[in-house]
Formats: C-alpha cells, sequence, structure tokens
C-alpha cells in the first residue's frame, strides 16, 4: 500500500475505483475466461465475447479494499482529518448512508444502509470521512456481521470515542437469488461499544434514530 493511494482515500479522491496494478489482469481475465467454459458458457456469443474482460475489471474493482489491509496507517491518517472535540461535548454525532459489497460464501451482492454514531473523547471527524471508512471494508468478499465489526473497529481505532454504534441494514441476492429465494428478506446487524452499549438513554436514542431514518422496504 504506498502512502500517496492511502492519503487520496482520506482527500476524497476515489482512488478505491481506480487502478490496480498489483492484479495481474491478463491471468485474472483467463481464469474467468475458463469458469465460464466449465459452466457451458457459450463465449462466441456476441453478448459474451467481452465478458471476461468486463467480469475481470468489475472484481477488480469490487475487491479494491484489499490494497489497504494496515490499519495502523489507514488509522494515521484518517486521524489528519479530524479536529479536536468540544471539551464539554455530549452531543451524540450520527452520519448514514449507503453501502453495496459481496458476499463471502457466494461471491453474490448484498447492499443496504449503514447508520453510525459516535459520542466524541477528545476528536470529532470530517461527516465525509464515515462513508470513506465504511467504502475501504466494503470493497473486500465480506458478510455483513463482520462488514459492521471491521467499520466499527476502525472508527474505533480512530477516534476512541467515549461510545460507538454501528447498524447496518441488507438485502441478500444470495437469499434471493438462491437458497430460500425470499425476495422480502432483510438483515439488520447491531454493534454497540462503550456508552451505547452501557446506557440504556444513549441506545435508545440512536434506535430511535434507525427507526426513523433505516430503510426497512
Amino acid at each position: 500500500m504506498v502512502l500517496a493511494e492511502v492519503e487520496a482515500i482520506v482527500n476524497d479522491r476515489g482512488l478505491l475505483t481506480g487502478p490496480r496494478p498489483t492484479v495481474d489482469r491478463e491471468k485474472l481475465q483467463h481464469h474467468l475466461r475458463e469458469v465460464l467454459r466449465l459452466l457451458h458458457v457459450d463465449l462466441q456469443d456476441e453478448n459474451l465475447l467481452d465478458t471476461p474482460r468486463r467480469w475481470s475489471e468489475s472484481l477488480v474493482t469490487l475487491t479494491s479494499g484489499y490494497d489497504y489491509t494496515d490499519v495502523r496507517k489507514l488509522t494515521t491518517l484518517f486521524r489528519k482529518a479530524c479536529s479536536a472535540a468540544d471539551v464539554n461535548c455530549q452531543n451524540m454525532v450520527v452520519i448514514g448512508g449507503t453501502y453495496k459489497t459481496l458476499c463471502a460464501h457466494h461471491i453474490l451482492p448484498f447492499f443496504g444502509q449503514f447508520i453510525i454514531g459516535y459520542i466524541p473523547e477528545t476528536m470529532i471527524i470530517g461527516a465525509s470521512k464515515i462513508p470513506r471508512i465504511v467504502e475501504v471494508h466494503m470493497r473486500r468478499l465480506q458478510s455483513q456481521e463482520h462488514l459492521a465489526h471491521d467499520v466499527a473497529d476502525t472508527v474505533e481505532k480512530i477516534l476512541e470515542p467515549r461510545g460507538l454504534a454501528v447498524w447496518m441494514g441488507g438485502v441478500h441476492m444470495c437469499m434471493i437469488m438462491r437458497g430460500v429465494e425470499q425476495e422480502s428478506s432483510f438483515m439488520e446487524t447491531n454493534v454497540l461499544r462503550g456508552e451505547f452499549l452501557n446506557d440504556e438513554r444513549t441506545r435508545d436514542e440512536f434506535m430511535s434514530i434507525v427507526n426513523r431514518r433505516g430503510k426497512r422496504d
């Protein structure tokens, strides 16, 4: 992981969708073509002629989070985007957004919303940096449970807050397209730490925000 590349993530320059010189695209494309042949896919079909290349390029992008596994370096650089919290700050900071990733079991998409709340101890972080942290972790093969904990671990290392809560709601194509084949299936995951775990009023306040903002269609 090159230092300039990590700084690009912190500075919102979108490098997670950029080139990955460490990946052998030619070899990846070759093996994906063989996978399709083993599945008896007709690669001479005009709609499929370029599929191995397109598939390989999409996988390169969707797994780009594996290039950013140095947690210590990520923590140090994201702290540069932090500022001091007011000494009397008792506020809960809540930031939400969307995520999309591939499940580790079937390499099928799952996606949904996240809501992250924290109570500052000494630092606060720019609002755009929380979705960036989520993006680093979602661009790997994931389970929803691991994704929520990975995000919580990173935010906790960066901010060392008095309390931290991560909620994720997701729709899993592995449950819709295979297995139970339930189109209305939905999964929720909560990670609660510090005051969110130990103080009922704080926890209830966060969950009331989740109930208002979290999508459960």
